[in-house]
């Protein structure tokens, strides 16, 4: 009976193994599809961007098409090595491929950008730190510069606490098993890209592609 008993327990921890190596192994190419999506998205937001940055600070963000998506800009996080299209509009499909903006403008100084946490979008914010820096780009050309002030956790429910709080930007992102949001808070440093000039995010882009590679 004993003997019996210690087989049902050792095939039990091998279905468990099994179930824990799928679903890694499902994370991983889930999180490299959307990799590769945000960079075929990427090419073609920046084969939109002015040759120079357009003066551009106040009314609505402007919008792109592409591949019958809406981009209001880019978001660059140089210490993490990404630099991402940001889609319009916040949708459980359109995570799949992007992050989105949750609401918001960098115009006002409160957008909010929401991302799922595939390794390849916003799976590192943990790893940021005070003082690092965030970029967001519209589709004018022109780049505004933060710097994270603040990382926290809040439940996923809790709304009204994301969207508290006089922040020029927030980003965040689920945890693993959804139970809560890491949460970064970002103060603009005043600095942005000149009108005129060619867009800084050309050269980011670059960088980005030798990074990743």
């Amino acid at each position: 009976m004993k003997n019996k008993s210690g087989s049902i327990y050792i095939i039990i921890g091998v279905l468990f193994i099994v179930g824990a190596a799928f679903l890694i192994r499902y994370n991983f190419n889930e999180s490299a599809s959307a990799g590769k999506a945000s960079d075929e998205l990427l090419d073609g937001i920046l084969t939109q961007l002015p040759s120079t940055v357009l003066d551009s600070e106040s009314g609505d963000m402007p919008v792109v098409d592409v591949e019958g998506r809406s981009f209001v800009g880019t978001v660059e996080i140089p210490s993490l090595g990404l630099l991402l299209p940001i889609q319009n509009e916040w949708g459980k499909e359109n995570a799949k491929v992007s992050v989105c903006r949750y609401k918001g403008s960098v115009y006002e100084n409160d957008l909010i950008i929401a991302g799922h946490n595939y390794e390849e979008h916003f799976g590192k914010l943990n790893q940021l730190s005070t003082g690092d820096e965030v970029v967001i780009t519209d589709m004018n050309g022109k780049s505004f510069y933060f710097q994270v002030a603040n990382i926290e956790t809040l439940g996923a429910y809790d709304v009204e606490e994301m969207e508290a709080g006089d922040w020029d930007l927030t980003l965040f992102t689920c945890t693993i098993g959804g139970a809560n949001r890491v949460t970064v808070r970002c103060e603009a440093t005043g600095k942005t890209s000149e009108a005129g000039t060619v867009p800084d995010v050309l050269d980011a882009a670059e960088k980005s592609k030798h990074i990743r590679k």
